[in-house]
């Protein structure tokens, strides 16, 4: 889509809601699409329609005119395109479907959505920022089939449009993306950065101590955005707060976030105050107090705001720089002398720094980056095909008055550039680079410009096999020539959004697996540049769809669960350090991590050697450093010797449990800390298993310790489920939902009871669990990011108070008992359904089963059932166990009943031929619930 989009939207929501809620009652035209429909094959590569004529109307939303519930195109126009090519068509041929709308007055403005009909995936839009006459979708080697154009009359007046689908192919495949070598980089195992809290978009900051921050927003629904920070190079993170929310509490906020900070020491931070303002937040003690302004910037209805500074001797000499895009004049700068102490408006008031009020007109705009070598502010902005660049040259010490102008980057090989924020960064030297996707191709491509961009260089492709469809490419740059790029990839070609949906097919949406990947390139600045490129996650991050829409996202249904970008910043050794969402999770939720760079080159030309490698069995933590809180008016709190981990061990007394050694500064007291009730001993991970709906995911589980009071422990295990997928009714016990399947809150019910043993001399905890309740990992199996966690707690209050926690690692499954005793390279299976009697009344309790073994002895699969005269609703969650015999099948594992977690164990019974018996079915429920009966209007049948 055209991303000037991405902001018009916010006018939709914040000005047009009131046009759109009484467009049933303003006045259209007397017909729709004529014709109604058409066919695109090998043979007819094109059609043509005229539309619907509207006299005034105003409708921002596509998803209130279905063709089911819009048949008189009262509310939008529909067209039906059907894409009649062999279903291997693509396999031989590269193209795509290009649908246009045009419109004679630019007074008027219409919008584009395209949705697949056969699951109602939106699969492209085009929502141009007005003033335009056309729309324009680009579908890239579309799934042959029957499809929607749904035209909205965003507000237009006495006017029509005409339409056009046209398909264009070449023989052959896809060109083949090259294969780049890894230069000897790698990263190591996932750290946590919150183990509750999800962000999307997350940003990374390196101040000059070498402490870590991250900034990410919560979303407008919460009014918050929050802060973590490092002190230990990454190997842990702590919320910035003394309370678990942002640092600058406000009604509105939970938007765009950034963070910065200057070399005095003091951070600034900033965040979007639900599109009406930017929020800003400075603190001069890293993190301990905040103070606010949360009307900063100078005119209403902002969007996606950047900090950058200017560093002088003394913060007096210091500026800080704002940028933000005004909905619909364009970006402004604005800045602010640094802050100078508490009683400071430094970093609080800003002012115009511009001779103009408006500096660029093309949207969205990257981070605002200020170059020191040549004294350039750089903000970079997408325009159709190319990257425009505002820039302006800062004398020492000037803060106003700053004169802007438009450089233009070579336009982009593919004819289109999107996929979110371009990035530009600016080396030791001077010399500038910009990185962007190419939305036709789905590319990563390098400019560069070595005389503060005057001119450019041909656009270098980054980007190799199998990173084949790219999205929010973030650079930074070292020394001379030498730049790190990070994006996420997936070796699935198409437009990321038209990918099948998490949120309406999960199992459909796992078919497409997102890495993050990592490119250093070296010698950019000549003629012959050196790529490297790897994997710098371990395992997928995402699924399915990427919806790229902005707030059109909201809007259109769309997954927009990761926001817009991620980010990497180096640290002095040279180290990349990124922080990403993991959403492979079985909540989905936007979990954050940092990957740290342990091996090979770096951006400042040093090598690194990887110096603390991944240990098999655990790792050790330093002591002192459980304080709670981490961040306070008052400071730090005392360290907690109860919570302070020393180390961590994994070890595997048999084939069939695990067991979980913690080892604390001192357990000789239980007492919780001050404001506490309780503490929490946590050992979390990750590893590939199933999720709710039967879905690939690497799923979170643990195993802890829970003391109340000071009493002694309890031990427990469990997983946690997600919301009921699809609808997100039901929300689940392990995730805090404030949409349905939008996950906000991760938290660690106790579903299973568990053997443990507390020493209160040794200060050891340890904790042994069977395989079997913590998902039945088999061998070989890994359990990635290995974390143990220390907090207090508050009864009833899901958010937890954080203490401690170790440096992730990965353990690797050994000799295992099975989940099943289905041999191994074979798939065992059973299916079936029906009703058994559940009482005198001959009630019904209904049930359907297919859960499947295969070959490797993973278990998949799910049973539901009913009992219509309790109202009883059962649904599996996780199947741990599945024994097969020659006539029956046991089954366990863990589901909801009406919502509620609960353990189950189910068996059938396949008796084949009639004349032998009935099959039954019966069902066991840790609430208390069983039933079992002979099986009626169905069957059962083990394969």
């Amino acid at each position: 889509m055209g991303q000037q989009g991405l902001y018009r939207k916010a006018i939709s929501v914040a000005v047009l809601f009131v046009l759109v809620l009484s467009s049933t009652s303003m006045l259209r035209g007397v017909h729709a699409a004529t014709p109604s429909s058409g066919t695109l094959s090998e043979t007819s590569q094109s059609v043509t329609w005229t539309g619907a004529t509207y006299a005034a109307m105003a409708n921002a939303d596509p998803s209130t005119c279905p063709p089911s519930t819009d048949p008189m195109n009262t509310l939008c126009d529909h067209f039906f395109l059907t894409i009649n090519l062999a279903s291997d068509f693509w396999t031989t041929h590269t193209g795509t479907v290009t649908i246009t709308i045009n419109w004679p007055s630019g007074a008027n403005d219409f919008d584009l959505y395209i949705y697949r009909q056969s699951d109602g995936q939106l699969v492209g839009s085009s929502t141009l920022g007005g003033g335009e006459t056309q729309e324009q979708v680009v579908l890239v080697s579309p799934i042959p089939g029957n499809y929607e154009a749904r035209i909205t009359p965003f507000l237009v007046t006495t006017s029509s449009y005409s339409g056009s689908a046209v398909l264009t192919f070449t023989n052959g495949g896809p060109v083949p993306n090259p294969t780049f070598a890894t230069g000897g980089i790698a990263f190591g195992p996932a750290t946590i950065v919150d183990p509750q809290r999800t962000e999307g978009e997350p940003l990374v900051h390196i101040d000059q101590f070498g402490n870590i921050w991250e900034s990410g927003p919560w979303g407008f629904s919460t009014a918050q955005g929050f802060v973590a920070r490092s002190t230990d190079h990454g190997d842990s993170f702590h919320i910035v707060s003394p309370n678990g929310l942002r640092p600058n509490p406000t009604v509105a906020g939970g938007g765009d976030s950034d963070i910065i900070t200057d070399n005095q020491g003091n951070a600034y931070f900033a965040d979007l105050e639900g599109l009406a303002a930017v929020g800003v937040a400075v603190s001069n003690d890293q993190g301990n107090t905040w103070r606010e302004n949360s009307l900063s910037s100078a005119l209403p209805l902002d969007d996606r705001q950047w900090l950058a500074v200017d560093n002088g001797a003394t913060s007096a000499t210091t500026t800080i720089f704002l940028t933000y895009r005004q909905i619909p004049g364009g970006s402004q700068v604005l800045s602010s002398p640094g802050s100078t102490g508490p009683t400071s408006t430094g970093g609080l008031v800003y002012t115009n720094a511009a001779t103009t009020t408006f500096v660029a007109g093309g949207a969205p705009c990257g981070r605002l980056t200020f170059d020191p070598v040549q004294r350039n502010l750089y903000l970079p902005c997408l325009r159709t095909d190319h990257v425009e660049i505002a820039k302006a040259h800062v004398n020492p010490g000037q803060r106003t008055g700053l004169h802007f102008s438009l450089v233009e980057t070579p336009t982009s090989p593919g004819g289109a550039v999107g996929h979110l924020f371009s990035s530009l960064t600016v080396d030791l030297a001077g010399n500038v680079y910009v990185v962007w996707v190419d939305t036709n191709n789905n590319n990563v491509y390098l400019s560069t410009s070595k005389n503060a961009g005057n001119t450019w260089s041909t656009p270098l492709q980054v980007n190799g096999n199998p990173a084949n469809t790219n999205v929010m490419p973030w650079a930074v740059a070292g020394t001379k020539g030498t730049v790190d790029i990070v994006f996420y990839g997936t070796s699935t070609r198409g437009d990321p959004n038209s990918f099948p949906s998490w949120l309406n097919s999960r199992q459909a949406a796992t078919g497409v697996k997102w890495f993050t990947y990592f490119v250093q390139v070296q010698g950019a600045t000549t003629g012959n540049p050196t790529i490297y490129q790897v994997r710098a996650s371990e395992h997928p991050t995402d699924y399915g769809q990427l919806c790229t829409q902005g707030l059109g996202c909201t809007v259109s249904g769309g997954d927009r669960t990761l926001a817009d970008f991620f980010s990497v910043a180096i640290d002095a050794n040279g180290a990349a350090h990124i922080i990403i969402n993991d959403l492979t999770n079985q909540h989905h939720g936007a979990a954050l991590f940092e990957l740290t760079q342990v091996a090979g080159p770096t951006a400042i030309g040093t090598t690194l050697t990887q110096t603390t490698p991944n240990t098999a069995t655990g790792v050790t933590d330093p002591a002192g450093d459980a304080q709670l809180p981490h961040y306070s008016p008052a400071g730090a709190g005392p360290n907690q010797p109860a919570l302070d981990l020393l180390s961590i061990r994994l070890s595997q007394s048999d084939i069939s449990r695990l067991t979980v050694t913690l080892q604390l500064a001192s357990l000789a007291s239980l007492v919780p800390p001050a404001g506490s009730n309780g503490m929490i001993w946590l050992t979390r991970w990750q590893f590939l298993s199933a999720g709710d709906g039967g879905e690939e995911s690497y799923r979170i589980f643990y195993v802890g310790a829970n003391s109340t009071a000071g009493v002694t422990p309890t031990f427990f295990a469990g997983t946690g489920t997600s919301a009921t997928p699809t609808t997100g009714l039901v929300p689940g016990d392990g995730c805090v939902t404030t949409t349905p399947q939008n996950c906000k809150i991760i938290v660690y019910p106790n579903e299973k009871v568990e053997t443990g043993t507390i020493d209160t001399l040794t200060g050891t905890i340890t904790i042994t669990v069977p395989l079997t309740d913590i998902g039945s990992p088999i061998l070989g199996d890994t359990l990635f990011s290995v974390t143990a966690l220390t907090f207090g707690y508050i009864t009833h209050n899901p958010i937890l108070q954080d203490a401690d926690a170790t440096r992730a690692f990965d353990y690797v499954l050994g000799q295992t008992s099975m989940p099943t005793n289905c041999p191994l390279g074979t798939t065992c299976k059973v299916t079936g359904g029906g009703y058994i009697i559940v009482d005198q009344q001959q009630d019904h309790g209904s049930f359907s089963i297919e859960v499947t073994a295969d070959p490797s002895g993973r278990i998949s699969g799910k049973v539901a059932y009913q009992d219509h005269s309790t109202g009883l609703d059962f649904r599996t969650a996780l199947i741990t166990s599945a024994m097969f015999g020659s006539t029956s099948v046991s089954i366990k594992g863990t589901g909801t009943a009406n919502g509620t977690t609960t353990s189950f164990q189910i068996s059938v019974q396949d008796n084949g031929d009639p004349a032998l018996g009935p099959d039954n079915f019966s069902i066991t429920l840790r609430t208390g619930y069983s039933k079992s009966g002979v099986v009626q209007g169905g069957t059962i049948e083990i394969h």
